[in-house]
């Protein structure tokens, strides 16, 4: 438990100092860091809204719905209710990132955009978001790729009744 809420703050922290550099040294004018595949470009303004811009101006809206996932995933990790070392570290990324981009809308009014992929057409982006989509990547695959633990029942010979474990 305490190792996943360590994680959780440390990635957090990356987030936050990641946007504030962006905002400090960077514009709005694009600055290439690979070329042909990444670059940062600070996003005027904010983003007021989710991914691709969904929900554009309801930053109400989406602080709650960010609020209400990354108190449900602390619980989640509080409890230690998964299974595998990648389900572990989903929750934790997707918590990080709910929470990161959580901070930005409490306290900024707008998150923070400035990662921009420059070989397609793709909205800016941040490191809370990176971690989102990259945990819940991590919870898909678990989901649809791994088996979940079978409950395993035992048969008590002595009494001859069947106690399950789980």
């Amino acid at each position: 438990m305490f190792t996943n809420l360590i994680s959780v703050i440390v990635l957090f922290i990356a987030d936050r100092v990641f946007k504030i550099a962006a905002v400090k040294y960077f514009s709005d004018e694009l600055t290439v860091l690979i070329p042909g595949f990444i670059g940062i470009k600070v996003l005027e303004g904010g983003n007021t809204g989710a991914a691709f811009g969904i929900l554009s101006g309801n930053t109400e809206l989406l602080a709650a719905l960010s609020a209400v996932v990354s108190v449900v995933l602390l619980v989640i990790l509080i409890l230690n209710r998964f299974d595998r070392e990648s389900e572990r570290w989903g929750y934790i990324l997707v918590c990080a990132g709910a929470i990161g981009n959580l901070y930005d809308r409490l306290i900024e009014k707008s998150v923070t955009d400035y990662l921009e992929f420059l070989f397609i057409d793709f909205p800016v982006f941040n490191f809370a978001d990176v971690l989102v989509d990259v945990g819940c990547l991590l919870l898909f695959i678990n989901i649809f790729f791994f088996d979940k633990p079978k409950k395993q029942v035992h048969i008590d010979t002595e009494t001859s009744e069947e106690n399950e474990e789980i």
